[in-house]
């Protein structure tokens, strides 16, 4: 079936002189319900047929007739608006979310296509930390986006599994008197002391540094001890990651780190030397970049170590090679911007046509209230640690303390807490523009009202209620799913209600919403969404009574296919999408 905006665009056609595709991708949605449901923007035929849009606006009005569930077209401040049949429109809309179901808004658009996306990628040997949760989130959101697109999705963890760190974590372990016996109790905290200790030490003994830098010659020298024990490091993080990633419902693919292509080295130096793009320079090799307007690239060191950029071309290639992707994207901090136009100029230079579907996808900061009254970087609920875990665990702390206080009954409550927790640092992490900095404040990011996680995860739990408590009236158990039903025996001229309309009207944006979170990489429009339809739910169960009513079956019906939408989109962005509170 068509949409209504291919409708609309086969009437603009013989009028526009514009594609079909160029007039659907034109139109938008009008501000106001009572200036119809769908625009069309007159400005950029302005220039084309030298009017002014308001003029052709009128034009196309008096040319334009109603067909079908089209009911009236009208000019109005340069836009060309169309009004849709509400019932017709109803029924389309919330036919659909009824017959896809969790499948709503799923596309074609990225059939055939593969996307990888590197994301999270801490270093090992550390805990994560506060801030990592962002791009862990961003990239885990934009994984699902992609997928529901009809994209193959590839979800890489590029983990800092190699360097001088490494050395650095050896040698206090040799220092400390500890032995391999020792590793099977060695937690992820011992090795953040260890490097603590180690830094703490260098600074009244500078020649640990040395001895660190000959630990990870010796490392790189393929030692069988310090590989024995770099491993072991990497196998204790990665655990604990993995918890953690655990927490937040985030998966990967693949978690090859930078010492999986140390082996690649040779050939990638070889291929870059081939395009003659390598140069030496005092002592090292670098890519002078510098008539491109960008710093040279250092590839390997006086010491013939790679870089970690030297990795990530390796790395960049094998992607191609094992997953043909059509698209790679780097989730990382704005910080590193400079760090993915140099790859990407190398990866063009070097001849690589595919260089084009390779882009930084960058993110700003997290900021945190200090005790001063500043915002920086680092700090959360005790001003001094940023672990990941401590933020994750004083959510859950603090959304347990209110469950208890007004849900003494519930059960699961320390389950529940974390499903709460979770989702109110992850909502108060991407309700923002992907590219702003952000200020994080515990209270406003845990309140049940506003712009909040608890608040749309409260609009779903609301939706399963009322879903719940139908089906106890009729003596059933568990909830009733009407759209499950499909649409027979729904009555779509039952929602004449303006806040019916209005929740309809959301509800029918999902596909347009993925779309342009797409468009953007950035999950910010879906988060946003959300709070639309919980919105637009809560206004529409304040104003329409269902239970009881001589309309209970088609607004139930309404009822459910809110749910749907709001928990695809809960679930699209990381938010658990709750059912009890």
């Amino acid at each position: 079936m068509k949409t209504y905006k291919e409708e609309i665009a086969e009437l603009l056609v013989p009028h526009t002189g514009l594609t079909a595709q160029e007039i659907v991708w034109a139109i938008t949605l009008p501000q106001h319900l009572d200036h119809g449901d769908f625009a069309f923007p007159c400005f950029p035929l302005a220039k084309k047929l030298r009017k002014a849009p308001p003029a052709i606006a009128n034009d196309l009005a008096g040319l334009i007739k109603p067909v079908g569930a089209i009911t009236k077209v009208e000019a109005l401040n340069g836009y060309l608006n169309f009004f849709i049949d509400p019932a017709d429109f109803a029924k389309r809309t919330l036919g659909a979310i009824a017959l896809q179901g969790a499948a709503y808004g799923s596309s074609s658009r990225g059939a055939g296509k593969t996307v990888v996306i590197d994301y999270s990628s801490p270093n090992m040997g550390k805990e994560l930390a506060f801030h990592h949760l962002r791009g862990t989130m961003i990239g885990n959101s934009l994984g699902k986006l992609y997928k529901r697109a009809g994209y193959r999705v590839v979800r890489i963890n590029h983990l800092g599994d190699w360097g001088t760190s490494y050395g650095k974590l050896i040698v206090m372990f040799l220092r400390d008197g500890l032995k391999e016996s020792d590793l099977e109790a060695m937690t992820i905290e011992r090795l953040n002391a260890l490097y603590t200790a180690f830094s703490n030490a260098a600074k009244d003994d500078p020649a640990l540094e040395d001895q660190a830098r000959e630990a990870f010659q010796r490392l790189e020298a393929g030692d069988a001890r310090y590989r024995g024990l770099w491993q072991a490091f990497k196998d204790i993080t990665l655990k604990e990651l993995q918890r953690i990633y655990g927490f937040l419902d985030v998966e990967f693919d693949s978690y090859t780190g930078e010492a999986f292509f140390l082996d690649r080295m040779p050939a990638t130096m070889g291929l870059l030397a081939g395009k003659n793009l390598v140069k030496a320079s005092q002592g090292a090799e670098i890519v002078d970049l510098t008539e491109h307007n960008l710093p040279p690239v250092m590839l390997r060191k006086t010491d013939g170590a790679t870089l970690y950029i030297t990795r990530d071309i390796a790395a960049a290639i094998y992607r191609k090679e094992t997953y043909a992707f059509d698209r790679c994207l780097y989730v990382v901090d704005n910080g590193q911007s400079l760090h993915f136009q140099q790859l990407i100029k190398v990866l063009e230079l070097a001849g690589f046509d595919w260089y084009k579907g390779v882009e930084h996808v960058p993110f700003g900061l997290v900021l945190i209230k200090s005790e001063e009254g500043g915002w920086e970087k680092g700090k959360t609920r005790s001003g001094q640690s940023s672990l990941l875990k401590d933020v994750i665990e004083g959510a859950q702390e603090k959304i347990l303390g209110i469950i208890r206080e007004k849900n003494p009954e519930a059960t699961n409550k320390e389950g529940l807490a974390l499903q709460i927790g979770v989702g109110a640092l992850v909502f108060s992490e991407l309700k923002n523009r992907r590219l702003n900095d952000i200020r994080f404040e515990w209270d406003k990011a845990l309140s049940f009202e506003g712009d909040s996680g608890p608040y749309v995860q409260n609009a779903h739990v609301r939706l399963c209620s009322i879903l719940r408590k139908s089906a106890e009236r009729a003596g059933r158990t568990g909830a009733d799913h009407p759209a499950q039903a499909g649409v027979g025996g729904i009555d779509f001229t039952k929602f004449p209600e303006p806040q019916a309309q209005s929740l309809i009207r959301t509800l029918s944006l999902f596909p347009d919403k993925v779309g342009t979170a797409i468009e953007a990489n950035d999950p910010c429009p879906m988060a946003q969404y959300a709070l639309e339809i919980a919105e637009g739910a809560h206004g529409f169960i304040h104003s329409c009574r269902v239970l009881g009513s001589v309309e209970e079956k088609d607004r139930l019906f309404l009822i459910d296919c809110a749910r749907i939408a709001l928990g695809q989109t809960l679930d699209l962005i990381g938010v658990p999408p709750i059912e009890e509170m």
